[in-house]
């Protein structure tokens, strides 16, 4: 019989016996649900990772020091770089309050809630995913201290958030606002706002895309308004007579392999400036991603053994379901092979038969893995369905039928025409 022959037979069978084929591939439907909701959100992690590693730039390497950095110094450690280095500082304003936020003015208007960081020109040289309004800071703010800043805007789409089980102390304060939520209705460029008693102008906005279509990692981003100074007017915006604050250093080197070179002369620069009892610890972001997929694989490993349990279990129900079918129908097959029917037909007959129910199964499995996705992952505005997760989740189906349907069907086809018409 041709293919188109077996296929049609073993549908009318499946058809014919419509229960006791629902039963059959249930199991194996619930595997690959679970096989193609595993996948797609491993899909989706390697999507997004590879994302976050076309844009934070090759070879880079960061660390910290407790002691900041002049501009000589930058210059002098730019030298001991790789040659077409970029080099970033960025101070960090979390130890210089008591709060976790700035107070700052618009036009008589109390706003709280936002961060001001100090950085150079070249903190844009990477990760940057913002649509910009205006102008950045450039070498001319930093070397002048001018009063400048520019403003992260959060989009539209985020200015309606889940509100907080506990109340901040300002939503019961009168006059006080936070400055995401006064940002959603008031265009701050150049606009003057005040801060820690000194006036500065905004000179640009950076718009942040929405979270989802955010390539960065998750620590990467902000989570509050955040307002960018140049990096010599933010110490003098907070100065402190014992200055131990922390900077972060950040080198992107452009190549891998330069990554390392670029640790040991940070390493160096450092010693040779604070004493050798610097000892910076050294990040590599390639290291970062690597961390961040094996996360990802360790998350999904128990649900994908699950997986493959249920599909065990499906293949079994498959093993048995045929055999039964088999046994009832001892006397066709020995009609067939007394009217001339080879082993190899009714083998066919039987795997045919066997991976049809894999195949439905495997498009129930697909119908409810994607319903869990919608439901269960955390992030479903961007997920995309991969070609290869549609077609692995089929191929797992039709070979997991074919394999547990074959000891079946080849017993089947080892029978006698004789002895099973004797059989009967």
């Amino acid at each position: 019989m041709k293919l188109p022959d077996l296929m049609a037979t073993g549908w009318t069978e499946i058809w014919a016996h419509k229960m006791r084929s629902f039963l059959s591939f249930f199991a194996i439907a619930i595997g690959i649900a679970t096989f193609f909701y595993t996948l797609s959100v491993l899909s989706q992690g390697y999507r997004r990772i590879g994302r976050a590693a076309k844009i934070s730039g090759e070879g880079r390497v960061e660390t910290s020091t407790n002691h900041p950095l002049t501009l000589v110094q930058y210059k002098d450690l730019l030298g001991q770089l790789p040659e077409g280095s970029s080099l970033s500082l960025v101070t960090d304003d979390r130890i210089v309050h008591r709060e976790w936020w700035n107070t700052l003015y618009h036009q008589q208007n109390q706003l709280v809630g936002a961060a001001a960081i100090g950085i150079l020109p070249s903190w844009r040289d990477v990760d940057f995913v913002y649509r910009l309004e205006g102008r950045f800071i450039n070498w001319n703010d930093v070397e002048n201290k001018h009063r400048v800043a520019v403003l992260t805007v959060f989009p539209r789409e985020q200015a309606v958030r889940k509100k907080a089980k506990r109340r901040p102390w300002w939503e019961d304060e009168e006059g006080i606002s936070t400055l995401r939520d006064y940002s959603d209705h008031h265009h701050l460029l150049h606009q003057q706002i005040v801060l820690n008693d000194q006036t500065f102008t905004i000179v640009g906005l950076l718009h942040l895309p929405t979270e989802n279509n955010d390539a960065r990692l998750p620590n990467q981003r902000e989570w509050v308004p955040t307002l960018y100074l140049p990096y010599t007017t933010w110490y003098d915006l907070y100065p402190s007579e014992d200055d131990t604050r922390e900077v972060k250093i950040r080198v992107v080197t452009g190549r891998e392999s330069l990554a390392r070179t670029a640790a040991k002369g940070l390493v160096s620069f450092l010693r040779s400036q604070f004493g050798i009892n610097e000892k910076p610890t050294i990040e590599f972001f390639y290291d970062k991603l690597q961390e961040r997929l094996a996360h990802v694989r360790k998350s999904l490993n128990d649900m994908l053994f699950m997986g493959i349990i249920a599909m065990v279990a499906g293949g079994i129900g498959i093993m048995n379901v045929t055999m039964a079918v088999i046994f009832s129908r001892t006397k066709e097959i020995g009609i067939r092979r007394a009217l001339g029917a080879s082993r190899r037909d009714i083998l066919f007959q039987f795997l045919v038969e066997a991976m049809l129910l894999g195949l439905c199964g495997a498009v129930a499995g697909m119908i409810l893995g994607y319903m869990a996705v919608l439901h269960l992952a955390e992030d479903t505005s961007q997920m995309t369905f991969s070609w290869w997760v549609v077609v692995g989740s089929i191929i797992i189906a039709l070979v997991t039928s074919f394999l547990f349907a074959l000891y079946p069907a080849w017993q089947a086809a080892k029978l006698k025409p004789v002895d099973a018409l004797k059989n009967e």
